[in-house]
């Protein structure tokens, strides 16, 4: 069907693309895969405080492997790349922000992890109004 130099061309663009379907396939795909990196019960004798933190230090490990992946993933070959270095961390630090939620609503904490509001910086203000 192909022969030499176009297979030797097509080759190696036809692995990454199956390369990169793959590994996205397993990093990206929800819940389950979360849920198999965290241990059950992790939580149970955290209090509210120890929940808070926990939660804030899940969230900023979540933005920083978020920026690494997106900043990798410029291409099909990086976006691989980025998948299998990051995406089974980001994979599990996903499962405990879910177990970290569920802590907090059993242990009826008054605030939720993970949903804080973001500050307004003043570039990202909404214009104000001209009078």
């Amino acid at each position: 069907m192909f022969s030499g130099p176009i297979m030797r061309r097509l080759l190696p663009i036809v692995l990454t693309f199956a390369g990169a379907l793959a590994f996205g396939g397993c990093t990206m795909s929800g819940d389950p895969l979360a849920s198999a990196f965290v241990a059950p019960g992790k939580y149970v004798l955290f209090q509210c405080d120890d929940i808070d933190r926990e939660a804030k230090n899940v969230a900023a490990r979540q933005k920083q492997l978020e920026a690494l992946m997106a900043k990798s993933g410029t291409s099909a070959a990086g976006q691989l790349i980025g998948d299998a270095s990051y995406g089974t961390e980001l994979a599990s630090m996903r499962g405990q922000m879910r177990d970290l939620r569920e802590a907090a609503r059993d242990k009826n904490c008054n605030f939720v992890p993970g949903a804080e509001p973001t500050p307004v910086t003043p570039a990202l203000a909404p214009p104000s109004k001209p009078r």
